[in-house]
């Protein structure tokens, strides 16, 4: 499907090798995508069976404190590096790539020593030693913290390259694909009730670990033959930083977007509904899985074409990028909207089926992030960052309120409501952008009025 949109709309001028690379890439990154989702799915059901939906709940907390810390271990660095690694490639400019990576690792180094210290000294001083319980699974998920960011790093470089797929492999299919399998051989293996939040945890610090050091030999060997001639190094740490600032807090609060509501609800709510409503969170994903996939092969053509100034070649790639991501959001929206209870009771348990509810909201507030296409994405990669940062706080802090009000008298279905309406309204705000700032439309109204912006 991917080939025929990208031919249909006669995406790019710039030759048919580049095009070929895009098509490949497109249908690479979709593949992976699918079977993050599929891995990912398997794996949320073999952990909410196994944990119940209780113990889903303790998990499911850790891990959404783990995504918030990790921001601030990465501090939009990786972000910087793909589009600088992007552009250095073009250019072969050697010694400005072994430059940002050098000074990227050692900032997420840095960073993430900063995040460990400080996390276990909270969770000290909250508890004491030993930490036991909900707090124990959340110290050991806190050595999750370094390893996502330097993955998250060596995924942002060989993306920079141009190996989308490779880039995407250890986190995207090694990581849940190893996880599920840890935890179905302790299942079935150990005696009933040995896996414990705070067992699969550890089972996941293991795997991510694995994942890390099979990433970092995929980018040893894809080292441009330039940069394995080790040339001298070049820096711009200062205008590094500037560019990092906003790209950190736009993940900061894109992060804040996607996990306050289970942070506030595990405040507010008992474990066993945050294990149901994270249930419904991993099966309202599936809608949104075509915008992920398709970012990934986008991002550094963004940054190609915007810099090269072939602003009519980014307008179609960005009108075949939304036929293809609104294609694949609505299909499984329409399924959740009419078969919410029921999906969740047959994949889950008969526990989660008062989950229907929110996953339908959650289904139509992914529907109305993908149908308003890569906004985001366009804006970082252009060089946009700040005015990704004030669509995306805008909406953060109505996120916060919203499920601080709606949660203790609603429950799950507030917090769903509540990162609905977030949704569609940092979408709104950055396609406005978009077209204010750079004179294109990657929403879904391009395809009605296609002619006016090719």
């Amino acid at each position: 499907m991917i080939r025929s949109v990208l031919q249909r709309n006669g995406v790019l001028s710039q030759g048919g090798g580049f095009r070929s690379r895009l098509i490949r890439g497109g249908i690479g990154s979709l593949a992976v995508q699918v079977t993050n989702v599929g891995l990912g799915f398997v794996l949320a059901m073999t952990l909410a069976r196994t944990l119940g939906a209780d113990g889903y709940g303790v998990y499911a907390f850790a891990m959404a404190i783990v995504s918030i810390l990790a921001i601030p271990a990465q501090v939009g660095v990786p972000q910087v590096v793909l589009r600088e690694t992007a552009k250095a490639a073009s250019n072969e400019d050697w010694s400005l790539m072994r430059g940002v990576w050098s000074w990227g690792t050692r900032a997420i180094l840095l960073f993430s020593a900063g995040v460990l210290v400080l996390g276990f000294a909270v969770l000290y001083g909250i508890q004491g030693p030993p930490l036991s319980g909900q707090w124990g699974t959340l110290a050991i998920a806190l050595l999750l913290v370094p390893l996502v960011a330097l993955g998250s790093l060596r995924g942002f470089t060989l993306r920079g390259l141009g190996h989308v797929v490779l880039g995407q492999l250890p986190e995207a299919v090694i990581r849940p694909g190893g996880l599920f399998l840890a935890v179905a051989v302790v299942a079935l293996l150990a005696p009933s009730g040995t896996l414990t939040p705070s067992l699969a945890m550890a089972l996941n610090v293991g795997v991510v670990a694995m994942a890390f050091a099979i990433g970092a030999r995929i980018l040893w060997r894809a080292r441009p033959a330039g940069l394995r001639a080790r040339p001298s190094r070049t820096t711009h740490s200062y205008s590094w930083w500037c560019a990092a600032v906003p790209l950190a807090l736009t993940g900061g609060l894109q992060l804040i977007n996607s996990q306050a509501d289970i942070v506030i609800l595990g405040m507010f709510r008992p474990s066993e509904e945050v294990g149901i409503y994270r249930a419904t969170v991993q099966g309202a994903g599936l809608v949104g899985f075509g915008l992920m996939a398709v970012n990934q092969v986008l991002a550094p053509n963004f940054s190609r074409l915007y810099a090269s100034g072939e602003i009519q070649g980014l307008q179609r790639l960005l009108t075949s990028a939304v036929a293809i991501i609104s294609a694949l959001a609505a299909i499984p929206a329409l399924v959740f909207v009419v078969f919410a209870e029921e999906i969740l009771g047959i994949v889950f348990g008969q526990s989660f089926y008062a989950g229907g509810p929110a996953l339908t909201l959650l289904a139509l507030g992914q529907l109305a992030n993908a149908l308003m296409g890569p906004v985001g994405m366009l804006l970082d990669m252009t060089g946009h960052e700040r005015s990704t940062v004030l669509g995306v706080g805008i909406a953060a802090a109505m996120n916060v309120v919203l499920n601080i009000t709606l949660i203790p008298a609603f429950g799950m279905e507030g917090a769903a409501f509540s990162t609905a309406v977030t949704f569609l309204l940092w979408n709104t705000i950055l396609a406005f952008i978009v077209t204010r700032k750079i004179g294109v439309r990657a929403d879904i109204f391009v395809l009605v009025t296609r002619r006016r912006y090719q």
